[in-house]
């Protein structure tokens, strides 16, 4: 077992989960760049939804591929050089993506018959790429937070993290706004966005030391220990037979949880503008406001936690309860057809955003009970099968979608989904550890 060295003072700690959260925050604009201005794309270049659903598709799966791969390399070689590698290669891929507006770079990829398919599949690339590379902050962050906070603090680390997918989506419809009025073109949203990703790097190295994080977290409380939040683990032999329901209940939470927050969050933005008629300005308004929700929802779920624990709730207990509270406002989500549309809709799915994204702390401190050694690798392959699901629902939606014209279908789908992962956190969660 490492020994603990936490020379560093507890405000470090907590300027490294700033410092995830920004890296969040870039990887969710990089991320949204595109529904925020795939209304645009459809105009311009030819991007259908069948199309955009198939963009979505390679992007997910290729997230997957990029979970396992990630986090095989974070759990070998750590997150301290991995990290900045990882970011730098999707703000790259973001860079690279307005180069399909232009014809003679894109020709080489397209039919004869169909110009817009040299746009589309340079678009495929770039998402591609940039699904790859995105994948890699997870388990680089989860890691990092596993490594500098102990089991009580993780909930809140998590939603610190978290919080920076929310605000990077609030930013970056008020960015594409912004530039909009300020007569700039779509092209601007990605090269600029991919240009700061690169200045981060910088700022990791720098705050960041090799030997930081290769230590375990600050010893926690005997009554956090008694609670199965931080009991340190032996380097020993792991028994695989304890960790096979822990694994089936955590791949049917992030199974659901990535459905349901990933329609959402490609298809929003679409949906306001070609289905309920929003302005590109109302419709940029509304998603920001989606996702402050949501960040709130998803501060306010650690925040849950850690009041419970304070108040003598044993830890598992604490956690089955928000994860319940929170999982029933995405019912709201199923709702919204009956609600009459416009923005009676929007405060629905709000509310919704909340509890989706609320939800996703809960699952991050639960995969953090996977042993040390295997949390990148083990969360890696939990995300790789939420994500080829994603992207095989994503891709039928896609279709779905272009020929019905309907989000129906997909909106009950992200609003029921949450329940089975309720389900799953109440009858097969049991904590692994020997010491509940």
């Amino acid at each position: 077992m490492h020994t603990v060295g936490f020379e560093r003072g507890v405000s470090w700690r907590w300027w490294v989960c700033g410092v995830l959260l920004l890296a969040t925050l870039l990887n969710y604009m990089d991320r949204q760049a595109l529904p925020q201005t795939a209304t645009e794309l459809k105009q311009r270049h030819g991007l259908s939804d069948t199309r955009y659903g198939l963009v979505e598709r390679n992007f997910s799966w290729a997230f997957a591929i990029g979970s396992i791969l990630f986090g095989y390399l974070a759990d070998r070689f750590g997150p301290r050089l991995l990290y900045p590698l990882v970011l730098a290669g999707w703000s790259l891929a973001g860079l690279a993506t307005p180069l399909l507006a232009q014809e003679s770079w894109t020709a080489i990829l397209a039919d004869p018959d169909d110009p817009s398919s040299g746009a589309f599949r340079w678009l495929l690339i770039c998402r591609t790429a940039l699904g790859l590379f995105e994948a890699g902050h997870w388990p680089c962050a989860l890691i990092t937070v596993r490594l500098i906070l102990s089991g009580r603090d993780r909930p809140l680390g998590n939603g610190i993290l978290q919080s920076g997918a929310s605000l990077g989506a609030v930013l970056i419809p008020l960015y594409v706004l912004g530039i909009r009025h300020l007569g700039g073109d779509w092209p601007v949203v990605f090269w600029t966005i991919g240009a700061a990703g690169l200045l981060w790097v910088p700022l990791w190295l720098t705050l960041v030391r090799a030997a930081d994080l290769r230590s375990v977290p600050p010893s926690a409380s005997v009554d956090e220990l008694g609670s199965g939040g931080d009991r340190p683990e032996s380097d020993g032999p792991v028994s695989a037979g304890r960790w096979i329901l822990p694994l089936v209940c955590l791949g049917i939470i992030v199974c659901c949880l990535n459905v349901s927050w990933q329609f959402l969050r490609a298809w929003l933005p679409k949906y306001l503008k070609e289905s309920e008629g929003f302005s590109a300005d109302a419709a940029d308004v509304a998603v920001a406001g989606y996702y402050i929700a949501a960040d709130i929802g998803c501060l306010l779920s650690g925040a849950v936690v850690r009041l419970l624990t304070a108040r003598g709730w044993e830890l598992t207990a604490a956690r089955r309860l928000g994860f319940v509270l929170f999982a029933g406002l995405t019912l709201l989500a199923a709702a919204t057809r009956w609600s009459g549309g416009g923005w009676a809709a929007v405060v629905l799915l709000w509310l919704a955003g909340a509890g989706i994204l609320g939800l996703h702390p809960y699952y991050y401190a639960l995969v953090q009970e996977l042993p040390q050694r295997f949390l990148g690798l083990g969360s890696g392959l939990l995300a790789a099968i939420a994500w080829f699901l994603a992207g095989a629902v994503q891709q039928h939606l896609g279709r779905h979608i272009d020929t019905t014209g309907s989000y129906d279908l997909g909106l009950a789908i992200a609003g029921l989904a949450p329940l089975l992962a309720t389900a799953a956190v109440i009858w097969l969660w049991r904590p692994p550890r020997s010491a509940r």
